[in-house]
């Protein structure tokens, strides 16, 4: 399909963890915000769907890709996986991922918004995640290689993709180490057809309190309405150019 193509019906799914689908809030989430966007400004219809692969690292994600976002033949696939894979939990069930958000404690405790006191939860698990010299979920070259492998089966399919960079964090140790990944897409990006869009850079704006919720990690409704925002200016730019 022609992404530029005058008023026809553009395509597009979302690919990635829980927060692809507005996790943990029941409000509008970051896609939903990014395709609302995308057909008002082109006055063009969209047809969008979401594959929520909740607590799944890149590398495991890759496998799914094919059967749950390529099958329908989209424009753009908008892929939002580095945010788990370059976290540094302190608690080591968070590093697992064979469960999948959702669970009423999860969604109780996810749910809930930072406060002054967060700022001191965050801080302590920076300083924990340097004493201890955590690492992040996925190794970099590992993240790097599924990537790749994503990257490549939607260029095959003939979709563009949107690569998402990692989210902002509470934790100053893990924003450090989640450089290395947003590093690692931007060099990805080079010299192909594919869109990054620095979660970071549209998030820094705005005080930490307001953009992520409680855990440092899940974004607030205003997190995902700015990320939502991000994705559609891209992809809206990148419509006008084909």
């Amino acid at each position: 399909m022609d992404a530029g193509s005058g008023s026809a019906e553009l395509t597009i799914v979302g690919f990635g963890a829980c927060m692809i689908a507005g996790y943990p809030h029941e409000t509008e989430g970051l896609f939903e915000v990014a395709c609302r966007q995308i057909e008002k400004r082109l006055s063009r219809p969209v047809r969008s769907t979401v594959a929520s692969l909740g607590g799944f690292p890149a590398p495991r994600a890759a496998k799914y890709l094919k059967r749950k976002a390529l099958d329908s033949k989209p424009d753009y696939v908008v892929i939002q996986l580095a945010s788990t894979d370059a976290q540094c939990p302190v608690r080591s069930e968070n590093r697992s991922t064979s469960s999948m958000p959702g669970r009423k404690a999860d969604l109780s405790h996810h749910r809930r918004p930072a406060t002054p006191i967060s700022r001191l939860r965050w801080e302590l698990a920076s300083l924990v995640g340097h004493l201890r010299k955590i690492d992040p979920i996925t190794p970099l070259p590992l993240y790097v290689a599924a990537m790749e492998r994503i990257v490549k089966d939607c260029e095959d399919a003939g979709a563009i993709p949107v690569v998402l960079s990692p989210f902002v964090y509470g934790s100053r140790y893990t924003m450090k180490v989640a450089t290395s990944y947003t590093n690692a897409l931007r060099e990805l990006s080079k010299g192909q057809n594919v869109i990054l869009v620095d979660c970071v850079q549209a998030l820094e704006s705005v005080p930490r309190r307001l953009v992520l919720q409680h855990d440092g990690f899940h974004l607030s409704p205003i997190g995902h309405r700015l990320v939502g925002q991000a994705i559609a200016q891209s992809i809206v730019a990148s419509v006008a150019n084909n």
